[in-house]
């Protein structure tokens, strides 16, 4: 089963990993200086999808994550890669071999200083920097970075691609694939884009047009203003429509509220968090400044955004595949054991296939474990549904 990949990025000393930590309960170093980290940090957060388990009236048992009250805990993957500098795209900072690690991840989080006060390698600055003006140049590092890659040996690959009958979504393949990149993203972007037929005659604008394609269409940018509870609630306003898919965060909140649900100081990590009586005057007073911030229109919980560039963005529906369509449990009588982030559209046998390679290639018919109706191949799958596979492995 594919996990979604997210990716963090953004210039050195913004707060990828604090962030980093606060999302996925992992440790990372965290510093006031640049380049804190030199190597990539791996994690996962949980995104919420409503549970079967509560029309079942009896338990679930996640393989993956966790099932709260109905409310089932799906992981994501996080990658947090060193912090980029003007030129990483052309290997400055050990740019190319920051971002690629990033190659295969399904979106972006671009992590940028709301308060403007870090300088483009990662200084504290004297000097007010302008969002705008940093959301600008990771973008361009972005898309150079991959245009680069495009292009390498271009002359060599494009004469063997234009001598073949092939579609031009597969002769790509070899060299977008890289980057995660399936036949049918290819098709998105030449449906919406305009590119030469013959890859011979692509030109450098050709490589960046569709490297800004790809961020366009299949792997979007998300923005994080962090550090905005320096901000004043009239900055806040102002800075949250300076670019499209851009949020206020807090990375020092988020952590704060980690690590008072897991001292017992709050029991829910939901804002506005509750007080309890016996809380010291300062825990009280900090609970009191972070419900403050939140409540700020235009702020936002980061658990909150990943579930909206996942299901929102990304357009991915929750599918529970099991074996038995009467109980809803695998061989072995776990209930409702997986849960299957699926793209919207995605048929049954696409849902075989993101079982087992080998459950695809036998598949015979599929079940519709609320109906208990036989359903086709090309049943499109609906968010939520529960779907027994049948095979001829079965």
């Amino acid at each position: 089963m594919k996990r979604i990949k997210i990716g963090l990025v953004g210039k050195p000393n913004v707060g990828k990993s604090t962030i980093f930590s606060a999302i996925t309960k992992t440790p990372a170093e965290i510093g006031n200086y640049p380049f804190t980290t030199i190597k990539p940090n791996l994690g996962v957060t949980f995104i919420e999808h409503p549970c079967p388990e509560t029309e079942l009236g009896q338990k679930c048992n996640p393989k993956e994550g966790t099932c709260v009250n109905g409310t089932r805990m799906i992981p994501v993957e996080i990658i947090d890669v060193p912090g980029l500098i003007p030129g990483a795209s052309e290997g400055k900072g050990m740019g190319n071999e920051f971002l690629d690690n990033i190659r295969d991840v399904d979106a972006i989080l671009h992590v940028y200083d709301a308060s403007g006060k870090t300088t483009a390698d990662g200084n504290p600055s004297t000097e007010h920097i302008d969002p705008s003006e940093e959301i600008a140049f990771i973008r361009e590092e972005l898309v150079n970075w991959i245009a680069s890659r495009l292009s390498r040996d271009w002359e060599k690959f494009a004469r063997k691609a234009d001598s073949t009958s092939e579609r031009i979504e597969a002769k790509l393949m070899p060299k977008v694939g890289t980057f995660g990149l399936k036949e049918r993203d290819i098709e998105t972007i030449l449906l919406k884009e305009v590119f030469p037929a013959r890859l011979s005659i692509w030109k450098d604008e050709d490589f960046v047009s569709f490297a800004s394609a790809i961020f366009r269409y299949v792997k979007p940018i998300v923005h994080l203003g962090n550090k905005a509870d320096d901000l004043s609630p009239t900055e806040i306003e102002r800075l949250s429509g300076i670019t499209e898919n851009n949020f206020l965060v807090s990375g020092l909140f988020e952590m704060a509220i980690g690590r008072a649900l897991a001292s017992g100081i709050i029991s829910s990590p939901d804002t506005p968090l509750e007080t309890k009586p016996e809380l010291k005057d300062a825990q009280k007073d900090a609970i009191a400044r972070i419900n403050s911030f939140f409540n700020i229109p235009h702020t936002s919980r980061i658990g909150k955004i990943i579930s909206g560039i996942v299901y929102g963005l990304l357009h991915y529906i929750v599918v529970f595949p099991v074996y038995d369509e009467g109980k809803w449990c695998d061989r072995e009588g776990n209930i409702l054991p997986d849960a299957f982030l699926m793209r919207e559209g995605s048929s049954a046998l696409d849902l075989a296939f993101s079982v087992h390679t080998e459950i695809g290639e036998g598949f015979i018919r599929a079940i519709n474990g609320r109906t208990r109706m036989v359903v086709s191949k090309e049943y499109q799958l609906k968010d939520g549904d529960v779907i027994k596979i049948v095979t001829r492995r079965t």
